[in-house]
């Protein structure tokens, strides 16, 4: 497998209002606008929980929307909310990578768990 990442992730849409935004996080933004990779779910989860990636996000009602890529399956996708308290997994495919089709992760751990769980499943099919 080498040096290939395992998942990407990039801004999918604005569902609301977008906030003020530091320069710091509007240059964030503007870099999650293309295709940032992953090279374990670790790394991602671990992005997900800097206080950089909540600073952007903020905490109130969630106002946009990422999605989570396969790398090497650029079909295979997951949206990732960011909630004020945590961040929401929801599989729109309904593949079964995720118990419910949501999830709702707190912690880091939680979160790299649920999408290690979605990739090897959606990767089995």
């Amino acid at each position: 497998m080498g040096d290939m990442p395992l998942l990407t992730m990039t801004k999918s849409r604005i569902v609301g209002v977008q906030p003020n935004l530091t320069p710091k996080s509007e240059a964030l933004l503007d870099t999650l606008s293309g295709l940032c990779s992953f090279h374990t779910t670790e790394d991602l989860a671990s992005f997900l929980f800097t206080e950089m990636f909540r600073e952007l996000v903020g905490d109130g009602e969630p106002w946009i929307i990422f999605e989570i890529g396969v790398y090497k399956d650029h079909t295979k996708t997951l949206e990732l909310i960011p909630v004020n308290d945590g961040i929401t997994l929801a599989d729109g495919f309904m593949t079964g990578g995720i118990q419910g089709n949501i999830s709702i992760v707190k912690s880091e751990s939680d979160c790299s768990q649920a999408l290690l769980n979605w990739h090897n499943h959606v990767m089995s099919e």
